[in-house]
């Protein structure tokens, strides 16, 4: 009889182990969503923006938006200069309309390829909460093992005690 209320003890500390251990893939998955989220908005990614994020990403997400940032300007810039060298931005004769042409073309060279690299590090972070998605669904497979023979136990003990109990002539 000891034993079962013995093993009671182990599967109800296993239990509680691996719930704690599901409400922090819960809450791993949650913040990998929340970065995911803001990946699919239309805003650059700036430290603003990003500050809510839990400390494990946050490092992830600012470097990302360091790199975003810089590799699309870098892109935007030689997609404008090779459609000047090929002749494709139209001379306006008025320098700041001329000026106020090129950034716009730069602007929308840059939104399109913070665009791409966005999609790439959704891709990335979609693959990572199918993962954190799996290491849940073990947890949660874990936890109905335990439920069920911590339930088996339960009864195996109940019926123990029940036999040995005194019966005192009865």
């Amino acid at each position: 009889m000891l034993m079962a209320f013995w093993q009671v003890q182990r599967l109800t500390r296993d239990i509680n182990v691996l719930e704690r251990q599901a409400m922090q893939k819960r809450i791993e998955l949650s913040n990998y969503q929340k970065y995911a989220g803001m990946l699919g908005g239309t805003s650059i990614i700036t430290m603003g923006n990003i500050a809510g994020l839990s400390s494990k990403l946050l490092p992830r997400a600012s470097m990302f938006a360091q790199f975003a940032n810089q590799a699309s300007s870098m892109s935007a810039m030689q997609n404008l200069q090779m459609m000047k060298m090929r002749g494709m931005v139209p001379w306006t004769g008025n320098p700041m309309s001329q000026y106020q042409l090129e950034m716009s073309a730069f602007a929308k060279f840059k939104e399109e390829s913070m665009k791409a690299l966005k999609q790439q590090e959704a891709r990335i972070l979609d693959e990572k909460e199918k993962e954190i998605q799996l290491e849940m669904n073990d947890i949660e497979q874990r936890l109905t093992m335990k439920r069920a023979e911590l339930q088996s136990v339960k009864e195996l003990a109940r019926e123990e005690a029940r036999e040995g109990a005194p019966r005192f002539g009865l």
